[in-house]
């Protein structure tokens, strides 16, 4: 059985992913194991471009990936933001698993796979540790100006007059809102508890009986707005959740609150919450997306005095790149082994004759990770 490792040629940590993609693979099967390179057809975009493409349009008005050609014999296609489109599929000769080592999907036709019975697995929870380490840096960087205050002394200064000089608080007794409680945000819950916070959250998948064990009340999206000192997104991008948080909801803030996003750009008002930190309606923000990257020199949210940025680097460590990797392989073991589904993202392929019957072909040669 072969298996194909895609690395993004155009992200920084390229050389990690080539590293640790095989190093699983080899963990995975002993069968033959290529690594091969995906860059943008376009010489001139650079990655963060390619991946807001990716999000907006998918992978199907993507042209096929050359290196997909070379080794049309592979039976594992392992990728982060490389395209795989129904048409893709099509050009390989036995192809039973797609593995991401991502959370997001935008670059793999699932329903394409499925329609195939190619099973499609994702990599969920790898950067989980990474993402709520993050988002509480940013909750302490913007609300007691860490990121300013550096700034100003690099460029020789010592004190400033800052925004919020007036109502620098402690996170010690402030009210966390949480908007999404899935994997992140129940680390958010447990880090924060450390903090002496009380923590409430926003989630319609999430019962508010498993809210209460993790020390969290259930509130509705008003309340959390109302009440919160700090607002923090961790939900997943979904058309039922554009725009959540605009206008309307910025007014329901108190003035020494906080909004930090590290999730994704589109449940966020962009120009609402521009003119709601120009207009000093909250206390600050700190995001790390935004609607369009790199941003446009005469952005609005660059003159801002209360606003910490940082370009989506919230999930961007060491061991999240170990994981995405080891988790793809790790979890397809597990499904061919019959020991767990988790990570699987179509069902339905698991009852298919032709995915079922290659996973009694190919058992005796997959291993199990630890």
């Amino acid at each position: 059985m072969k298996v194909l490792c895609m690395y993004d040629g155009l992200y920084k940590n390229y050389k990690e992913q080539i590293a640790y993609s095989e190093e699983y693979a080899r963990k995975f099967t002993d069968g033959p194991i290529i690594v091969g390179e995906y860059t943008d057809p376009d010489p001139e975009v650079d990655f963060i471009k390619n991946i807001y493409r990716l999000e907006k349009f998918g992978p199907e008005p993507e042209p096929t990936v050359p290196v997909y050609l070379e080794h049309k014999d592979s039976e594992v296609l392992a990728v982060s933001f490389s395209p795989v489109s129904g048409q893709m599929m099509d050009v390989f000769e036995n192809l039973r698993v797609i593995g991401i080592s991502r959370t997001g999907t935008e670059n793999v036709n699932i329903q394409a796979a499925t329609e195939r019975g190619i099973l499609v697995v994702h990599a969920a929870g790898r950067n989980a540790n990474a993402v709520s380490d993050y988002a509480i840096g940013l909750m302490l960087a913007e609300s007691r100006n860490i990121a300013r205050q550096h700034a100003l002394m690099k460029k020789g200064g010592l004190t400033a007059i800052y925004s919020n000089n007036a109502i620098l608080p402690d996170l010690c007794g402030k009210t966390i809102g949480l908007f999404g409680f899935g994997y992140i945000g129940r680390l958010m819950a447990e880090k924060l508890s450390g903090f002496h916070v009380n923590i409430i959250a926003v989630d319609p998948f999430v019962s508010e009986e498993d809210m209460k064990k993790w020390n969290v009340t259930k509130v509705d999206l008003e309340t959390l707005c109302r009440e919160s000192d700090f607002i923090s997104i961790h939900a997943r991008q979904t058309a039922d959740n554009f725009h959540t948080f605009g206008e309307e909801q910025f007014r329901m803030m108190k003035p020494t609150a906080y909004f930090i996003n590290t999730a994704r750009a589109s449940m966020v008002d962009y120009d609402a919450l521009v003119k709601a930190l120009q207009e000093h309606r909250i206390a600050g923000a700190a995001t790390d997306v935004y609607p369009k990257m790199p941003l446009d020199s005469d952005d609005p949210i660059r003159k801002l005095d209360n606003i910490t940025l940082s370009a989506h680097l919230a999930g961007s460590t060491r061991d999240a790149v170990i994981n995405s990797w080891k988790f793809v392989f790790q979890r397809t073991a597990n499904v061919i082994h019959g020991i767990s589904n988790f990570g699987v993202l179509n069902p339905e392929v698991l009852e298919m004759d032709v995915f079922k019957n290659w996973c009694d072909a190919v058992k005796n040669d997959i291993h199990l990770i630890s």
